[in-house]
Parts: C-alpha cells; structure tokens; sequence
C-alpha cells in the first residue's frame, strides 16, 4: 500500500505553531482594547491650566491638538479622522485629566436619551486609541479601570492658538442594513454577547462552523448589539448568491449604495470608505474564500476605523485574522428517567419544542416524550438547521415516531422555509454546498471516513481510507483540510486527537459513498461501520450503504 503522510500542517489541530497564511500581509490587526494597569499617571496639566470644562480654544497632548468647541482633533496640523462618537469620549477625558470618569456618566453624554449596550463604549474606546495609537511605541493616553470607567493619563497643557477649521466628512445617511429577525435565536445569548465584545477589540472577526450550524444568525445578533456604535454604520454583505469572484467588491459596493463605475472597483471602493468608522459584516465567504480574503485585506490595510466580522465554513486564512469556532447546541446527555423540565434547560431541546409549537396548534413537551426529543437533538449532533428540520416533522410523527424513524435521516430533515435560501431548505442541500467546494481527492476521503463511528484517530483514518485501490494521496493533510472546512470535528484531549463526523453530514457522506461506487474498494469495510469511539460498543455494525 503506498500511502504519503506528511507532517501535519502548522496551526492545526495536528500541530502547533504558525503556518503560512492566504495572504502575507502584516498590517497591525492586534486587539485594541489590551489590558491596562489600574495604576495612573499624575504628570497631568500643570495646576491652573484652563483644561476643566473645555473652556481652552485647544489642548495639546503628545503630537495631538484637540479643539472640543469645533469638534476637530489634529495630529501636528493634520486632521484624524475620528467619528463623532469617539470624538465626543476623548472631550470627556481631556476636560479632567487623571480623572476616573464613569462608564454611566461617558454612556449619557454620548448617547443622550437612548438606551445602548456598554459594548457600544467599548467600541467607541476601542476606536479612540487605534486613532491615538495607544500603546504604540510608549505612548499611553487612556487608562481603563475595570468595571469603572476611563482615565485621560497624557500630560495636557491648554493653547490659545487659533487652528484653520477642517470640515469632517459626511456620514452615510443609512445606520444599518441588517436583516429583522422572525424567529427567536435560542441558546446563543452568551456567545452573540462575547463575539459582539470581540469585535469591539479585533478588526477582522470570522466566525467559523459546518453547515446549519447559526453563523449568520450569530454574526447578525452580535451587530446588533452594535447598532449605534460605529458613525458610519453596519453594512452586511451576503456572498451566497455570488459565483463571480469578481463582483465581490461590487457586492460591497452595492451594500453600502455607491455608485462605482470601473473594470476595477476595488481602488475607487477603498478610496471611498477609507476614511469611514463602520463595522462590515462579511456573510457566507466559504465559497469565494480567495477574493473575499482579498477585498478583507484590502478594506483594513486601507483604512483605520473599519472593523470586519466575517462568516464562512473556513477560515479566511489572512495574517491579523482572529476565528470564533461556533460550537453547536448542548443537548440532554443520555440519562435514565429524564423529564421535560430537565431536558428543558438544554438550548437543543428548548429549539426543538420551539420550532415543534411553530408548526402546530399547540404543542408541550412531556415527560413521556421528552427522552425522544433529547435523543433526537443527541443524534442530530445539536445542530439548529437539522433540529429545525426534524421539528417541522413533529406534527406528522410524533416525537417518538420521529426518534423511531431518524435513522433514515436525510428524507426526513428537509422542508425549509419556502423563502429560505436553496441551500438551506434540506440537510442534504446544506451539505452539497461544502461538499462541492472540495477537490475531488477530499470528495474521496470524505465518502471514505463515512464508515467510521464516533471518534476515530488519523491512523484509523488512514488505514480505512486507503482501501483495496491503495489509493496515494496525502490523507494526513486531506483529513486536517476536512476540519478546516468543518466537515471533520476534531477534539484534542489527553495529548491524542480525535476526529469525527457529525452524523447527519456521516448519513450524507454514506449517500456520496453509495453513489460513487467506492464500497467495493474498501472491501468487507465498506459494508460495515466500525464504532471507533470508547465511548460506542466494540465490535462492528453491519451498514447497508445504499
């Protein structure tokens, strides 16, 4: 048997360390919000100076002039480009210098009468220091207290010299172009509140995850949440609908409603929003991961205040990017005597009485019927588009019917919504979106893994794909390339990975099996599944692969 395995790639769950990105490109990505001393500086304005009340025509700090009473701070004699908001911040601190200055007290003065998320301060912080470049080169100008508020630390002295008015460029009229949702978002409220507080901190976000597991359902949350918190706005852009890699910066362009005419649009676009404070919601990348990487780069490396917070099956692969993998939902762990209450208080089984009420006239869980419905979220792996699916086939079956009946997954999780997208109206046509993004030789080892069980380590892997062809391919690589496309989960623990597959996408890639004609190949293996996990009885299980 001729089999090449190769050193697993770097940053992966094979090893560790840094590997090559897509693009070698080092702008500076770092999170803005680090971490600060509660200790303060006294060296402020000398006493006497008229800084309190910004009564001062100017203030100066470091290579900074701010002039609050024309809204204009200046960097030596040019102006920095910072929305009104930060601006607004910086005025507070620099009026009392050394100063705590509250969280509620800053929130009030910049928000007046309207009710924001705190998270929409931390952005607004986050922003002020990228354009002060704090931090930078021992330059510290905010100080935060944890749970309290900001502190101004820069030594200021007030000025009496006159500074030519600089107008600040228009804001965009519209706010935001996020979708209203329909449907509540269960089981989420802990994860939109930590990637909407990491998007205030990192410039480029990308929330990763298999098909139907929510990406865009968390990403639009988590903006949300932000509404307000960005000058200019958040702007969703969905690539689903784009096969032309070349319209993707067109695709933004229309999102964010310029008109743009060129063969290349891109530089004309990063002229146009180079100067903007907007959070852009990168929706879908999977399939166009090459150009929606590119225009990433290009709109961060050619700005300061956009933020990017993108979703896709796999990562964007660029230097500065920062990955939020979207586990799925917790479901009842296999358990003796268990009643609705308790399996109540997983999210699995609070979606799936949900979307089961949705479709009925009246629908509750019962104690009777509730070891059916975890056991129906356990076998779906937690996964909301398929708990959605299977839900819709309560009123038809029954909970127990349907746990009866789930075996033959794929007729049965299907009937989206009639204006969902295509790929989102079945599990199947979920998966044949990943599934036709593969090259044919991870099309080959993905069919192949379908035998495996449960957990399985990359030897067994190997010895079960490689089949009676002896087929040569790098499986070691093409394995880790599944769990980058979240078609494989991977699990490090005690110093061993394991790799497995959700079951619904294992019932799929049993169907790509059977299709190719490939069980022949893999001899008695690809007439049995073999339960590889500790957890799964030993012996095998006669499979019929039709």
């Amino acid at each position: 048997m001729t089999i090449a395995v190769s050193t697993p790639r770097q940053h992966s769950p094979l090893a560790e360390g840094l590997r090559p990105h897509r693009f070698d490109w080092r702008p500076s990505l770092e999170a803005e919000g680090q971490a600060e001393s509660p200790q303060t500086r006294h060296d402020f304005s000398k006493e006497g100076d008229p800084i309190k009340g910004s009564g001062a025509p100017a203030i100066s700090f470091g290579s900074f002039r701010l002039l609050p009473s024309r809204r204009l701070l200046l960097d030596g004699e040019t102006p920095v480009n910072l929305g009104s908001r930060a601006l607004e911040i910086l005025i507070a601190l620099v009026e009392r210098p050394g100063e705590l200055v509250g969280k509620k007290e800053l929130v009030s003065r910049v928000w007046p009468r309207t009710h924001v998320s705190e998270g929409n301060l931390k952005c607004q912080v986050a922003a002020l220091r990228r354009a002060l470049g704090d931090g930078r080169d021992g330059r510290r100008y905010l100080d935060t207290s944890p749970g309290q508020g900001y502190r101004f630390v820069a030594p200021v002295e007030a000025e009496n010299e006159a500074v030519p008015w600089q107008p600040q460029p228009a804001a965009l009229t519209h706010e935001h172009n996020l979708p209203s949702r329909t449907m509540p978002l269960i089981g989420r409220t802990d994860v939109v509140a930590k990637i909407a507080d990491r998007v205030t901190r990192e410039r480029l976000l990308t929330i990763v995850g298999p098909a139907g597991i929510g990406k865009t359902s968390v990403a639009v949350a988590a903006a949300e949440r932000l509404i307000g918190a960005y000058d200019d706005g958040i702007w969703q852009i969905d690539l689903a609908s784009i096969a032309d890699p070349r319209l993707v910066p067109t695709a933004l362009a229309s999102a964010l409603k310029l008109t743009i005419r060129s063969d290349n649009p891109l530089p004309s676009l990063i002229a146009a929003v180079k100067d903007r404070q907007m959070l852009l919601v990168l929706d879908n990348c999977e399939h166009l991961i090459e150009p929606a990487a590119a225009l990433a780069i290009a709109i961060l490396r050619g700005s300061r205040s956009i933020q990017v917070l993108a979703t896709s099956r796999e990562p964007l692969d660029v230097e500065g990017e920062r990955v939020h993998r979207l586990s799925a939902l917790e479901s009842p762990p296999e358990s003796i005597g268990l009643n609705a209450a308790e399996a109540l208080r997983f999210p699995a089984v609070q979606l799936f009485v949900e979307r089961a009420t949705a479709t009925m006239n009246e629908f509750e869980l019962s104690d009777n019927d509730a070891p059916g419905a975890a056991g129906i979220c356990r076998k779906l792996d937690g996964v909301p588009l398929a708990i959605e699916f299977a839900a819709a086939r309560v009123d038809t079956f029954g909970v127990r019917g349907l746990a009866a009946r789930l075996d033959d997954q794929m007729p049965l999780l299907s009937g989206g919504h009639r204006l969902a997208p295509p790929r989102h109206r079945t599990v199947s046509a979920a998966l044949d979106w990943s599934y036709q993004l593969l090259s044919q030789e991870e099309q080959t080892v993905f069919r192949r893994l379908a035998i495996l069980v449960g957990d399985f380590t990359l030897e067994t892997a190997i010895a079960v794909v490689a089949g009676s062809d002896r087929i040569s391919l790098d499986i070691a690589f093409i394995v880790e390339s599944l769990v980058m496309k979240s078609l494989v989960t991977a699990n490090v623990g005690d110093g061993e990975v394991r790799f497995r597959l959700f079951e619904t996408t294992r019932a799929y890639a049993l169907t790509k099996l059977a299709e190719s004609g490939e069980s022949d190949v893999l001899g008695s293996n690809g007439r049995q599944s073999f339960p590889c996990s500790e957890r799964r009885p030993s012996g095998t299980e006669l499979a019929s692969v039709v």
